[in-house]
């Protein structure tokens, strides 16, 4: 809504705006964050800086467009129901954090969205506002002229505290979406893991690495590179404000499940007695720190690893120090969080495709 038209300009004079300096803009909402981001030339940053600011602070919201809206999102929710690798997701949060935000889906129901009107989206917008506002820059800019814009245009702004209800997850329960129209079966096997503030979130990170985080880890030599069992299989790691998730993903004939369910088995054995090697350690370190320093050549992850450090800490971690800190890490620090955190009976599991409940049960949970 924020790009349908301020007090100043409408719609299309946005666009206009935006593609007439030449550069590229783009907006997205998280569980957690709504996120604009801005890429242009260093000699634009006065009018760019000021639109932002007028759409985050003058957009009207008007009615009609809202109703336009919910159109567009409704048809975008539809999009993700039908899209299996999407929707098992949906599933696992809604089944690892019931009854609470972090639980629903970023998109909301299609029953959700059809009860917003204009004075609850201008309300929530509102409350929007008194949140903490981080401006994150990357680039060729004056920081004193940024300072001195930042405070013209957002200095009035107030952030208010608010107390959230920390996210209870509900571990070893499975939950699954019958669907007959598919050949194959989208698998999540997940539980919580620690906030974006926790002193063990390289640990964590060179955790997955080793257990599926690329093509010498465990899960892809195991499941696919071995047995040839599946087609994609990928660890997976979030880090939120007051919590985390830590899990794997796998798509699979099948008739390939019982099959994978005794992979699995293997795996998570021989992880439990043995824990991962040395050199397994050392190649996970090597591979998450070579990949944080190639992701830095792009000015907007810079941009972006920025703010995220921001909102969580109020400061910024040097990249030298984040290196060195993964170089400390060896493999007893990550073995010490395997039978927690690699521990099938603690799984969370979803599941979409021609199958049951019961029958994922009864392969997996056997």
């Amino acid at each position: 809504m924020l790009f349908k038209g301020t007090s100043n300009k409408s719609s299309l004079d946005i666009v206009k705006f935006i593609e007439g300096l030449g550069g590229a803009f783009d907006a997205y909402t998280t569980k957690e964050n709504l996120v604009i981001i801005t890429k242009f030339l260093s000699e634009h940053t006065t009018d760019v800086f000021n639109l932002i600011a007028e759409l985050l602070l003058e957009s009207k919201i008007a009615k009609d467009e809202l109703t336009k809206e919910k159109s567009v999102i409704l048809e975008e929710i539809k999009s993700n129901n039908e899209d299996p690798g999407d929707y098992v997701f949906d599933l696992f949060f809604e089944a690892l954090f019931p009854n609470h935000a972090m639980g629903r889906t970023i998109a909301g129901t299609k029953e959700s969205v059809k009860r917003i009107d204009i004075r609850k989206t201008k309300r929530h917008y509102r409350k929007l506002l008194t949140k903490d506002i981080v401006i994150a820059i990357s680039g060729n800019f004056d920081q004193k002229k940024i300072q001195k814009l930042a405070a013209d245009r957002f200095g009035r702004l107030r952030a208010v505290k608010t107390r959230r209800r920390k996210p209870r997850s509900q571990c070893g329960t499975t939950i699954v979406q019958r669907r007959k129209d598919i050949s194959q079966v989208h698998v999540v096997f997940g539980l919580p893991g620690v906030a974006f503030t926790s002193p063990l979130r390289y640990r964590f990170s060179i955790m997955n690495t080793a257990f599926g985080g690329g093509m010498s880890s465990r899960l892809f030599q195991g499941l696919r590179e071995k047995e040839g069992l599946v087609y994609n299989v990928q660890s997976f790691l979030d880090f939120y404000s007051d919590c985390g998730i830590t899990g794997f993903y796998f798509v699979c004939d099948k008739a390939n499940l019982k099959r994978v369910a005794r992979q699995l088995k293997t795996i998570f054995t021989d992880l439990q007695k043995n824990g991962f090697h040395k050199e397994e350690i050392e190649l996970a370190k090597t591979y998450l720190s070579g990949n944080l320093l190639l992701s830095l050549e792009s000015s907007t992850n810079r941009m972006l690893r920025l703010g995220r450090e921001m909102l969580n800490f109020k400061k910024t971690t040097l990249v030298d120090d984040v290196i060195k800190m993964i170089r400390t890490i060896n493999e007893q620090h990550v073995n010490d969080l395997i039978v927690q955190y690699l521990n099938p009976k603690n799984y969370t599991i979803a599941a979409v495709g021609p199958i049951t409940k019961k029958e994922i049960n009864d392969i997996f949970k056997t």
